[in-house]
C-alpha cells in the first residue's frame, strides 16, 4: 500500500515551523495581504456570503486567526474560539456551544471539524444549537491522493479510515492527541449524503462539492507557511479553473477541499 489507512505523525516530526500559531499567522496576512493566499480565503469564505440573510445571528466556531471577517461581511456575524483571542467575539467551544437552543440562524465551520474527536456528539450540539431551518455551513480538506501525499511529506496533519465518524462512543482522531487532526472525517462524513443524512438525523445536505488543489497548495498554507511565488491574479484565476477541471475529472487525486451546506430539519 502507497499511503496507509491510518496515519498519525507526532507535532515533534511536523517539518513546518509555527504550527498553530494564529497569532502569527493573523498578522502576517493583515500586513503583507499576500495574494495567492488573500485568493484562496475569498474561494474559502466568499460563496458563503449567497447564503446569509440580514437580521440573522450567525456564529463561526473554530475562527483561529480570525481572518473569515474579511470576506464574510454581515451585521449578525460573529467569531469564536475555545481560546480567548483579542480579535474574537466570544470564547466558545463546538462541542459544547454556549447559545441557547434554537438561537443560532447559522453556523460556520472552517477547517475544523477535522479536528473534532467525536463528529456524531459535535453535529447534535449544533442541531441544539440552530434555529428551525437553519443552516450548517462548511469548508473542509478532502483527502484526495494528492492531499495525502502532501501531508505525509511534510508530517504536518494525519488520518484514519479506520474508524467509524458515526459512532459517538468512538474516538475519531489520534487517541494520544486530543487536539490531533484525522483529515479523513470529512470525507468519511460527506461521500455519501444518504448515509449522512441517515446516521446524522435532522440534517439535509443541499450542497456538498469538492474543490481547490493547486490555488491551495499555491497560498502557502493559512496558519503553517511554506515558500511560495506571489503571482497575479490573472494566473490565480486561470490556477483556479485548471483546479476545477481536474477535481471533476479526478476527484480522487486532485480534490483537496470540500464546502457543504447542511440545513436543519425536524430532530431524528
Amino acid at each position: 500500500m502507497l499511503l496507509p489507512s491510518t496515519y498519525f505523525p507526532t507535532h515533534e516530526e511536523n517539518r513546518f515551523q509555527h504550527e498553530g500559531d494564529v497569532a502569527r499567522a493573523r498578522a502576517f496576512f493583515l500586513e503583507h495581504r499576500p495574494r495567492n493566499l488573500e485568493y484562496l480565503l475569498y474561494k474559502r469564505y466568499g460563496w458563503m456570503n449567497a447564503h446569509l440573510k440580514p437580521g440573522q445571528r450567525i456564529v463561526e466556531f473554530g475562527a483561529g486567526s480570525g481572518l473569515s471577517k474579511e470576506f464574510i461581511k454581515h451585521d449578525g456575524f460573529i467569531i469564536t474560539d475555545v481560546e480567548p483571542r483579542e480579535w474574537t467575539d466570544a470564547v466558545a467551544d463546538a462541542m459544547d456551544p454556549p447559545f441557547p437552543p434554537g438561537s443560532v440562524d447559522v453556523a460556520i465551520f472552517s477547517h475544523m471539524i477535522h479536528h473534532l474527536p467525536s463528529p456524531a456528539k459535535f453535529f447534535a450540539s449544533v442541531h441544539r444549537m440552530l434555529a428551525p431551518g437553519g443552516l450548517v455551513l462548511i469548508q473542509e480538506l478532502n483527502t484526495c491522493f494528492g492531499l495525502k501525499a502532501a501531508l505525509r511529506a511534510m508530517r504536518h496533519e494525519g488520518w484514519s479510515y479506520d474508524i467509524d465518524v458515526f459512532d459517538p462512543d468512538i474516538v475519531a482522531n489520534d487517541p494520544r492527541d486530543p487536539w490531533s487532526a484525522n483529515c479523513a472525517i470529512p470525507e468519511l462524513l460527506f461521500t455519501d449524503n444518504a448515509e449522512f443524512e441517515r446516521r446524522i438525523p435532522g440534517f439535509r445536505i443541499e450542497k456538498n462539492t469538492l474543490n481547490e488543489c493547486f490555488i491551495f497548495l499555491a497560498s502557502g498554507g493559512v496558519v503553517v507557511r511554506a515558500k511560495t511565488v506571489e503571482l497575479p491574479r490573472f494566473a490565480l484565476r486561470a490556477i483556479d479553473g485548471l483546479d476545477g477541471i481536474l477535481v471533476k475529472l479526478m476527484p480522487s487525486i486532485f480534490a483537496m477541499g470540500r464546502s457543504v451546506v447542511l440545513r436543519k430539519t425536524e430532530a431524528g
